[in-house]
C-alpha cells in the first residue's frame, strides 16, 4: 500500500507555519521522501541527518529514492517546531 498526504501545522503565536508530513505505507513501515518536503525543510533536515538515513525502497517496480523512516522524521519536525517557537519568542 502506499499512501502519502500532509498535515498543515498552524501556530498562532508563531508566524511560521510548517507542513508535517503524514508517512508513506511501504511493505509494513513508515517511511517520507525527501522530495515530498520543500525546498527549505529538506536541504534543513538533510544538514541535521546522516546521509546514511537515506534510503531507497522498491515497491511495486517503483523505487523511491532519498526514504527516511517517519520516526527519524517525526522527531526531527518535533526539534525543529519546538526550536523555531522558542526562536519566535526571542524575537520579542
Amino acid at each position: 500500500m502506499y499512501d502519502a498526504d500532509n498535515q498543515y501545522i498552524f501556530d498562532p503565536n508563531n508566524s511560521i507555519s510548517m507542513t508535517k508530513l503524514i508517512p508513506i505505507f511501504i511493505n509494513g513501515g513508515k517511511w517520507i521522501q525527501l522530495s515530498q518536503l520543500s525546498n527549505e525543510q529538506s536541504i534543513k533536515l538533510k544538514s541535521w541527518l546522516p546521509v546514511s538515513c537515506l534510503k531507497k525502497i522498491m515497491f511495486q517496480g517503483s523505487e523511491f529514492s532519498e526514504c527516511l523512516d517517519f520516526e527519524t522524521y517525526e522527531y526531527w519536525f518535533r526539534t525543529h517546531q519546538i526550536s523555531g517557537q522558542k526562536q519566535a519568542l526571542l524575537d520579542f
